[in-house]
């Protein structure tokens, strides 16, 4: 039986969250039925290559659920359904389980809900309409009693599908929202966020920033950010240079818009750099971590210090960042608090009230690194 439980160890989602899901999703399935007997700890460690304590990790949490029971001797076994129905199913749809910011919304919103009552239904969207649509058709047919939903794309295409989504059940979206839907969204404050990086660049005495981000500036949490970028220089009566966009315009996951993009991409960003001294960024301002990595990539094969020669600020405060060479100034989300605010507004919504406003916006803080620096 243990190979109905797949654990991928190169997900940053932890195991424990994983073998959790993995039981749900038998058990929703059919896979495991009421009074089934789950595997031996000891045969899943084996099996599993995981830690007892990661898997005592999982079924504590699941029996807080009421998916399990245990009856000492004998083992451990898949619990009825309850003759009463309870809070229910509340589903979370990603576009992706990786990096530090999935986690933490992760963290923040299953706490919430569980806490209240709600079982938590994840799953990925892999950043597909289709799949999107189809999971969300999932929760419906299910009477799932809500949804909190990291849209899948910004096309126009989507809001429709979210939309009549929207109509049919509770429905909160986190990190971005979707043009021409009225539905509350838990997001970072871009524009604050951005505002924090310029002013740290200009108290540094820097002008000429230069704003690097793939061709996504209608996205609205990027329009934010460059919106912000602008209007810092403006204030100080600087003018913005004309943004870099670097890579095709397809939306990328966080591991692929570091992995896929070749350095070859970045020759828009080597003739700037070629510029006459006058005319070249002292500083750079890059739209999320993950470009900010690339950059110092660029910069070095230009034979550009940092931040001796350019100043390089990013965006997310990803685990890595802090172990770049130089460790990388940048600014922090809080993601375990939009999870968890994104899960309390679902809940007021299930329960009645939607009278709060549709934004809600979560502080940003600047990290200050060694990748800053006064201008020379």
């Amino acid at each position: 039986m243990t190979e109905q439980f797949r654990i991928h160890k190169t997900s940053s989602l932890p195991l424990h969250l994983q073998l959790l899901d993995e039981l749900r999703h038998n058990i929703k399935n059919g896979v495991l039925r009421p009074h089934d007997r789950l595997p031996g700890e000891w045969e899943l460690v084996e099996s599993l290559e995981i830690s007892r304590a990661t898997i005592q990790k999982a079924w504590q949490a699941a029996q807080d659920e009421g998916l399990i029971y245990r009856i000492a001797g004998k083992g451990t076994f898949v619990s009825p359904p309850p003759d009463a129905p309870g809070r229910g199913v509340v589903g979370v749809l990603l576009p992706e389980y990786r990096g530090t910011f999935s986690v933490n919304l992760l963290n923040g919103l299953e706490r919430v809900l569980r806490k209240s009552g709600f079982r938590v239904q994840l799953a990925s969207t892999d950043r597909d309409l289709e799949e999107e649509s189809m999971l969300l058709q999932n929760l419906l047919n299910d009477n799932a009693s809500g949804c909190i939903l990291v849209p899948a794309r910004a096309e126009s295409s989507a809001s429709r599908l979210i939309g009549e989504a929207a109509r049919r059940m509770p429905l909160v979206l986190m990190d971005r929202p979707i043009n021409g839907l009225v539905l509350p969204c838990v997001c970072s404050h871009h524009y604050e966020g951005g505002v924090q990086a310029m002013e740290h660049l200009i108290g540094l005495g820097h002008r000429r920033v230069l704003f690097v981000s793939r061709p996504h500036l209608d996205l609205w949490s990027v329009s934010e950010r460059y919106r912000a970028y602008q209007d810092v220089l403006r204030r100080v009566n600087a003018e913005p240079m004309p943004p870099c966009l670097i890579g095709a315009a397809r939306e990328l996951s966080s591991y692929e818009t570091y992995a896929e993009l070749d350095l070859a991409e970045f020759s828009p960003l080597l003739d700037i750099l070629s510029r006459a001294d006058d005319q070249r960024p002292t500083a750079i301002f890059a739209v999320n971590d993950w470009i900010a990595f690339k950059v110092q990539q660029a910069l070095n094969a230009a034979e550009r210090r940092v931040p001796e020669d350019v100043s390089l600020i990013g965006f997310d405060d990803l685990d890595i960042a802090q172990f770049q060479d130089p460790p990388l100034t940048t600014i922090a989300q809080n993601g375990y608090l939009i999870g968890a605010e994104a899960a309390r507004r679902l809940i007021t919504r299930i329960e009645g009230d939607a009278s709060e406003s549709i934004f809600t916006l979560i502080p940003t803080r600047l990290v200050q690194r060694s990748s800053t620096a006064p201008v020379s």
